[in-house]
């Protein structure tokens, strides 16, 4: 008898902690494998987040590969606090959540596990949407204020956080309340 290739993921082992305190952000909330992938590759994509809007900046803003100042400060910049993103990653999560976390786990013939799908399509999906977010102005300047050109009191970084996350809300038209989870915005 051969051994079955798929991995079996213990959601016992998870601490309540570790699954975003628990919380649901809207009433279907309920994707725990999926609240376990995105817990898991946080910090993996948080990292690649701040590497890839150097490179994107570069790609798209200097495609000549000009040499000057202010490349200079971006190319030899490093950022090593990439936690200070965590609440735009969280908002990102729950959003992918509200719009993709179905409940009733689907018949997977590949051979796979949920877990293993939930986190390749959490992966992509969260580089598409990182990427088509820096598509917009404020967006890339918010990210790079903070990795590259450096933010000097914790009023200004919590402005700048505020405007990121206005402007994830308006992209997607979905609000995150403390309390209220995610709500749609109905736009006019």
């Amino acid at each position: 008898m051969s051994k079955s290739s798929t991995k079996v993921i213990k959601l016992t082992e998870l601490n309540e902690q570790d699954i975003s305190d628990g919380k649901k952000l809207f009433p279907a909330d309920k994707n725990y494998i999926l609240k376990e992938v995105q817990v898991r590759t946080e910090n993996e994509l948080l990292d690649w987040l701040v590497d890839y809007v150097k490179e994107y900046y570069e790609t798209f803003h200097n495609p000549l590969g000009l040499v000057d100042t202010t490349i200079e400060t971006i190319r030899s910049a490093s950022f090593s606090n990439s936690q200070l993103f965590q609440e735009f990653y969280n908002d990102l999560a729950g959003i992918y959540r509200y719009k993709h976390g179905e409940i009733q786990l689907a018949f997977l013939f590949d051979g796979d596990s949920h877990y293993t799908k939930y986190k390749s399509e959490w992966k992509v999906t969260f580089m598409k949407w990182v990427t088509q977010l820096l598509h917009n102005r404020i967006v890339m300047r918010a990210f790079l204020e903070i990795t590259v050109f450096g933010v000097s009191n914790e009023k200004q970084l919590e402005l700048i956080l505020n405007r990121l996350k206005l402007y994830v809300e308006s992209h997607f038209q979905l609000k995150t309340y403390k309390y209220r989870g995610i709500q749609e915005v109905n736009v006019a």
